[in-house]
């Protein structure tokens, strides 16, 4: 019997057998080789490594390093590694061999623990990263779950399966005279300011001007995807990043004005994104950022029901996971991160006691314009 080749890992050096390998993988633009172009301008390193057999890949990680002041380095594979979907539930070997590599090169830099979180559903790969001595983050970077569309269908059939709803929004918006048209350089600051006061508004952390002109930069430069701005008249009212790669295409970030959410700006801009996806040859229109099934927090509660008027399909993932290199230092990393991502929280619930009570304005359910996923490194 033919015994099985060993498995090699190799530093990646080749973009476009990277691209070719991860997208028919099923992986995303944050695996890209893009992608990590651009993360360097945020600052952060980046390790490529491939496992192979026969010269063939079988799996592959794209890591971004970066360190944290007197603790060490971070590891972080977003939506990563990458495998084939099946081969989570077959031969271990590349990944394991993968994951290995990985862990000696980080150790060899101090690093505090490498995070991952592949793209794929809650089946098999928890169990497995749980075999190779990875242990369920204390929090998420990208989201749990997902909604995704399938693309596989007419124009006709998307229609229809949107929510009666949703397809009133969209006339709407196409009645009160909304049209999109492609973002420029121009439409940044606008549309950060859009991204800034819904982070306000809804709680989420959010990136700025320049973080979203180099990531449209970067989309345009590579063909990786669309920055479309919905307008009103002479005014935009609503803007959206949408990624392409491969087969999938992902709503990273969305955000309107008032007025904008009042006309249903943000229902025309997925509606259209969705059917650009379509002609551009993706096979799914993934939403990112749902509550996960069980989920009784309501943390997502209004953006699972605005996406669920899509016709979506649900997708619980297998969400983030950490292999610990230095278990005291990372600890010590968690409670500096946490102590950061409260403060906000406690200096808002402060002011709030120092100012007069009124009445909160209506939430409304349907609008989805948050920036997810903005995190620690989310995107």
């Amino acid at each position: 019997m033919t015994q099985p080749q060993p498995i090699r890992v190799a530093v990646a050096r080749d973009r476009e057998a990277w691209n070719s390998y991860v997208a028919a993988a099923g992986g995303s633009v944050l695996q890209s080789w893009q992608w990590a172009e651009f993360k360097r301008r945020q600052g952060w390193r980046v390790v490529r490594l491939v496992a192979l057999r026969d010269g063939s890949p079988v799996a592959a990680i794209q890591v971004l390093v970066r360190s944290a002041p007197f603790l060490g380095a971070f590891f972080y594979a977003a939506e990563g590694p990458v495998l084939a979907p099946d081969a989570w539930r077959g031969d271990p070997a590349g990944l394991a061999a993968l994951l290995k590599e990985v862990r000696r090169r980080g150790r060899v830099a101090g690093a505090l623990v490498l995070r991952v979180d592949p793209l794929i559903d809650a089946g098999g790969a928890p169990a497995r990263l749980a075999g190779l001595g990875f242990e369920r983050s204390p929090s998420d970077v990208q989201p749990a779950a997902t909604a995704v569309v399938d693309l596989d269908k007419t124009e006709e059939q998307l229609w229809r399966a949107l929510a009666r709803d949703a397809r009133y929004r969209i006339g709407r918006a196409r009645r009160e005279g909304v049209v999109l048209r492609p973002g420029t350089d121009a439409d940044v600051d606008a549309f950060a300011d859009m991204l800034a006061d819904t982070g306000k508004r809804k709680g989420f952390g959010v990136r700025g001007a320049s973080y979203v002109y180099d990531l449209t930069a970067m989309l345009r430069d590579r063909d990786s995807g669309a920055f479309l701005i919905a307008m009103q008249g002479d005014e935009a009212v609503g803007a959206t990043i949408v990624t392409t790669f491969g087969q999938r295409a992902a709503s990273l970030y969305t955000a309107s004005n008032a007025q904008g959410r009042t006309v249903g700006a943000q229902h025309v801009l997925h509606w259209e994104a969705m059917l650009e996806a379509k002609r551009a040859g993706c096979a799914m229109y993934d939403f990112r950022g749902v509550a996960t099934t069980g989920d009784a927090s309501g943390h997502w509660s209004g953006l699972t029901f605005f996406k669920q008027r899509f016709g979506t399909r649900h997708e619980d993932l297998a969400g983030a996971w950490d292999d610990v290199y230095r278990p005291l230092a990372f600890r010590a990393f968690l409670q500096a991160q946490s102590a950061r991502r409260d403060l906000p929280r406690l200096l808002q619930r402060l002011r709030a006691r120092n100012t007069p009570e009124t009445t909160p304005p209506a939430s409304d359910a349907s609008t989805q314009d948050s920036p997810v996923p903005a995190s620690s490194d989310s995107t």
